[in-house]
């Protein structure tokens, strides 16, 4: 299986993360996150298909070997990728 997406998303999430830290906004790990995806879902005008993880939804998420919300995020943008789902199948596992 290959991996599809999860690199590209994460440097999304962590750049936003460190460009709120540098200009002294402190934007957390979570707020980071949610901008990439339930934020973002509501901006398209798909939080009904799209942007969570629940039943009925695209289920496409990337599963890190840490928590991006709890982890600096220098060490997200590094995180090993363990899963990667695409509408509802898996597309890549380490």
């Amino acid at each position: 299986m290959r991996q599809i997406g999860g690199e590209r998303q994460l440097e999304g999430v962590v750049g936003a993360a460190l460009r709120g830290r540098a200009e002294g906004r402190g934007l957390t790990g979570l707020m980071a996150l949610e901008g990439m995806t339930t934020h973002a879902a509501r901006a398209a005008g798909e939080e009904a298909l799209t942007g969570r993880i629940a039943p009925g939804l695209r289920a496409d998420l990337t599963a890190l070997a840490l928590d991006p919300t709890e982890a600096p995020a220098d060490e997200t943008a590094g995180a090993p990728v363990l899963l990667t789902v695409s509408g509802g199948r898996i597309t890549f596992r380490s």
